[in-house]
């Protein structure tokens, strides 16, 4: 009887230990849930408000950071590796690993100025080697690997006062960063995934904060003027860095990253001519043809596409201001751009709505209130979980069980919304 239950608690140790070692997602974490910056998450689970989880240093823990480390927060928001453990950029210079508590690993960024280290300058990345690739406002990109040694530096570009950064996007062959030394005229540059420089293109407008890939690896960039009623564009780009096509969106300014979903590109912007301005939502498809176009009544700030019930579903959330009109609007849309539902918010919707199987999620502000909107797909109110209580960078992460993750600001520590996965319950 004994022999007997020794193999029991022999086979949940073994089958526990794989389940913990299969937590990170097969592809490489890329912010917006994927190359295609959609913001959908329907390839796991629903988001679940279970519990707030908090991962901060322990009085009590002998191998905790300092004092003084404790009050260093992080910069940009965390990537998860696993349940446990997160890559965070910190702002003192740093790259740290961080899990339980504790700082497994720490990594310096080279300085910017005497005496002042390099900090990251967009968001981050991780291959599926667990590899971390950050863009550091010293204008290079960094790479360290998962035991914190750095595996190269590749300086892009000499930054300015003016200088505008785009978020990173990690490819099967390569890196593309995007920025603007300037703050008008822009640059794509792709390296391979040893730091060497594959090929540049320049541009006499600016890209967008942020960019997208269809499943063959084009790029699909916004690149834009920065001032209103000039004449911006979306282009795409092959792998290999030529044009493939490009489109000019004559008296419209682009805001919004381009967002990729049914076989189109969905992007936001603001038209504007002597006669009216109005915010205005575009699709193109994937030729760069326009399909169709749909003027708005407020100005989004993120756009997701997720599906439901087996048919695309487009969100947009976004402010409205006028008297008596609610601060913030969330609209779901079919892929013809037909309206489906919307809520109105008395709060300052921030990024685009997250979307999981059966739910979307999206961080909202009132005053000094920070709050997770839950809302069904049918566009149904659910609940709001308060975040109020540690400053906390409110571009979220989610980790590979679903989990809505966020970085301290103000001090180290990492805060989750959702659920202790089975495996951690059981007393092995």
């Amino acid at each position: 009887m004994l022999c007997g239950i020794r193999f029991l608690w022999v086979i949940l140790f073994v089958i526990c230990s794989v389940a913990c070692q299969q937590v990170r997602p097969p592809d490489a974490f890329t912010f917006y849930g994927g190359a295609s910056r959609s913001s959908n998450y329907e390839n796991a689970t629903s988001f679940t408000n279970a519990m707030l989880i908090s991962d901060f240093p322990k009085n009590n823990d002998s191998l905790a950071p300092s004092k003084e480390m404790r009050k260093i927060g992080a910069n940009t928001p965390p990537v998860p590796l696993s349940f446990v453990a997160s890559y965070l950029t910190l702002l003192d210079g740093s790259a740290v690993r961080y899990a339980g508590g504790r700082i497994e690993w720490k990594a310096p960024f080279d300085e910017v100025s005497p005496g002042k280290k390099a900090v990251a300058a967009a968001l981050t990345s991780t291959d599926k080697e667990d590899n971390f690739y950050v863009f550091a406002n010293d204008g290079a990109l960094y790479s360290f690997d998962k035991n914190g040694k750095r595996r190269w530096k590749q300086a892009l570009f000499t930054p300015t006062a003016t200088t505008l950064f785009s978020d990173i996007l990690l490819q099967q062959d390569g890196i593309v960063a995007g920025f603007s030394a300037d703050g008008t005229r822009g640059a794509l540059v792709k390296c391979g995934m040893d730091g060497k420089v594959l090929w540049k293109q320049e541009y006499s407008l600016a890209p967008t904060r942020t960019f997208a890939a269809d499943d063959a690896g084009n790029l699909i960039v916004a690149l834009s003027a920065n001032t209103s009623g000039r004449a911006d564009s979306l282009v795409s780009i092959a792998p290999s860095g030529t044009l493939r096509w490009a489109k000019s969106i004559a008296n419209t300014r682009l805001l919004r990253m381009p967002v990729l979903g049914a076989g189109l590109i969905f992007i936001a912007g603001i038209t504007e001519t002597a006669a009216k301005r109005e915010d205005v939502l575009l699709a193109f498809d994937m030729n760069g043809n326009v399909r169709w176009s749909k003027p708005l009544t407020f100005t989004p700030q993120g756009i997701a596409i997720g599906s439901r019930e087996g048919s695309p579903l487009l969100v947009i959330a976004g402010y409205r201001t006028g008297m008596g009109e609610a601060l913030s609007l969330v609209v779901g849309l079919d892929a013809a751009g037909k309206e489906q539902w919307r809520l109105s918010y008395d709060v300052a919707v921030l990024g685009a709505p997250m979307i999981s199987q059966e739910n979307i999620v999206f961080i909202g502000t009132k005053g000094e209130a920070v709050g997770a909107y839950f809302m069904s797909k049918e566009g149904v109110f659910q609940r709001v979980v308060s975040l109020s209580n540690v400053p906390l960078c409110l571009i979220p992460s989610v980790d590979s069980e679903n989990n809505i993750v966020f970085a301290a600001t103000e001090e180290l520590g990492v805060v989750k919304i959702g659920k202790v996965p089975a495996q951690r319950i059981l007393p092995y």
